[in-house]
């Protein structure tokens, strides 16, 4: 095999094919970031719960999820010119197109519930190389907004 991905005898590689693996692949991840802290830098106490939330949703959009361990990250609280630290768990996916476009209502419900109920000054989704923040969540199912109490 040369550097351009074909072999010696020019024709390209089908990886799949060598491999034994179905054909088609996914090349688009979508990683939500799992608080441990609130927006004033207070421990949540139910990360886990929200993680195996996440976990199930994306392995039904992907097929399958990995849970990364905490990471140690901080943002820039402007309002109070500070950084707070805290350990956000990344569970991420390869997304199968047809599950993901099915799924976006329920993602959209997941990810502005969990901004509500852990108070989040912002919730990080990345997907496909970009970086999304939600920073304005949806009322609840009652339209009551739970970060108000």
């Amino acid at each position: 095999m040369n550097d351009t991905g074909h072999s010696d005898n020019g024709s390209e590689l089908d990886l799949a094919d060598e491999l034994g693996a179905e054909q088609g692949f996914s090349h688009q991840v979508l990683t939500l970031y799992i608080p441990n802290k609130d927006r004033e830098g207070r421990e949540i106490g139910t990360q886990r719960k929200w993680v195996l939330e996440a976990a199930r949703l994306l392995a039904y959009i992907g097929g399958g999820v990995t849970i990364m361990p905490p990471v140690e990250g901080g943002w820039h609280d402007s309002g109070k010119d500070r950084l707070l630290w805290e350990r956000p768990v990344l569970v991420y996916t390869y997304i199968k197109p047809d599950k993901f476009l099915e799924s976006l209502p329920r993602l959209r419900e997941f990810l502005h519930r969990m901004g509500r109920e852990t108070r989040q000054g912002e919730v990080a989704v990345e997907f496909d190389g970009e970086f999304y923040r939600i920073n304005e969540y949806d009322p609840g199912s009652e339209g009551h907004d739970e970060s108000s109490d």
